[in-house]
């Protein structure tokens, strides 16, 4: 089983999703910069050390790009 299959079930293509990045300042500060986009596409990219991670591809609302994100780090917005 690749690294995030177990999450596959729980989101479809058209799902309004939301999901947080970690930035650091200059000084090392930390912070988090909230992000939210509709997934587009799930993919299994190899990584590294030759393992397959499950991204669900994210039509961003503020960029209007699209960019991978691990699926785990996810969420789910509910809308009406």
């Amino acid at each position: 089983m690749s690294l995030g299959e177990s999450y596959l079930g729980k989101f479809n293509i058209g799902d309004y999703v939301h999901w947080r990045v970690i930035i650091r300042d200059s000084n090392y500060d930390e912070y988090y910069k909230d992000q939210w986009g509709v997934i587009t596409s799930f993919e299994s990219i190899e990584n590294s050390a030759n393992r397959n991670v499950w991204y669900a591809v994210v039509l961003e609302n503020k960029t209007g790009k699209t960019i991978p994100v691990l699926i785990h780090k996810i969420r789910k917005v509910e809308t009406n």
